[in-house]
């Protein structure tokens, strides 16, 4: 998957909108404002993707390609690089999906009624 396709399948998700808040060279995906998923240019092809602290030792315990992202909060946020091809496009919008959902959820709920 390459960062133009998972662009597209962050913007096909209900209710997402797209900004450059940290310069062109961050794409950031939000739901609610809440940010879900920041594709990292600068960095080359990585994906950066909101993720449960709950959950966090077990994705990255079970993905080798997985790791803390880089200049967010520990736990909060995972990052794999898609030039990784060993990374299979089912995983990859699994992922995105699982973010996705996490924020969402996680909104307030008179928010999340607007959103439905």
């Amino acid at each position: 998957m390459d960062i133009e396709r998972i662009r597209e399948y962050c913007i096909s998700k209900p209710y997402v909108s797209e900004d450059m808040p940290f310069g062109p060279d961050y794409i950031v995906f939000r739901i609610g404002g809440k940010i879900f998923c920041c594709l990292a240019l600068v960095l080359g092809n990585v994906v950066q993707l909101k993720w449960s602290p709950d959950e966090f030792d077990e994705i990255v315990d079970r993905h080798s390609y997985i790791h803390q992202a880089w200049h967010w909060h520990k736990r909060h946020m995972i990052q794999f690089d898609l030039s990784d091809s060993s990374i299979p496009n089912d995983i990859v919008e699994a992922l995105v999906d699982r973010a996705y959902t996490y924020v969402r959820d996680r909104l307030p709920k008179k928010l999340r009624q607007q959103l439905n």
